[in-house]
């Protein structure tokens, strides 16, 4: 369950650096598509674990927002590390029971999902340190991404990546 301390930390850690301050928030709220997609799924999955109904309710306006204005689908159940960098944050869907781990950077229209075959449990992708996803790229199965490989546009990804690869 995230706490308010912890979903506050987690939207600092998604300024470069750790640098923030009232002025650099208010400029990135505006300005920056990357850090609003980031702050509604944040603020959305602390919302969402609430025991009160009424705000479990903002969390789902949270995810409906990220949905329609931005095309983004990313589960309240994904964990994300800090500093996710998303250029271009349209049409990117994260699964359950993903892991992405810190200073990563997706481009759009990139799916992390399970395999998504009957009868067989549910396996998401676990994405480590530096990795580098480009445009369009899927990557399905209970599988691990390495440090600081790169997934090439428009691949396919359903076998374990090493790192540096």
């Amino acid at each position: 369950m995230s706490t308010l301390k912890g979903t506050l930390r987690d939207i600092r850690n998604d300024f470069p650096k750790g640098k923030f301050n009232l002025r650099l928030f208010i400029v990135y709220y505006f300005y920056s598509p990357r850090f609003r997609v980031l702050l509604n799924h944040r603020l959305g999955k602390y919302f969402s674990e609430s025991k009160n109904i009424f705000i479990r309710q903002i969390g789902n306006y949270y995810k409906s927002r990220l949905v329609t204005k931005r095309n983004c689908d990313i589960s309240y159940k994904a964990i994300i590390g800090k500093n996710l960098k998303m250029p271009h944050p349209i049409g990117i869907v994260i699964g359950d029971g993903v892991i992405i781990k810190d200073n990563v950077m997706v481009f759009q229209q990139v799916t992390f999902g399970s395999h998504g075959r009957k009868n067989e449990e549910m396996k998401y992708p676990v994405i480590e340190s530096g990795v580098k996803i480009y445009s369009g790229a899927k990557i399905i199965g209970g599988i691990t991404i390495g440090e600081n490989a790169v997934i090439g546009a428009n691949s396919v990804v359903y076998v374990d990546v090493p790192a540096n690869a």
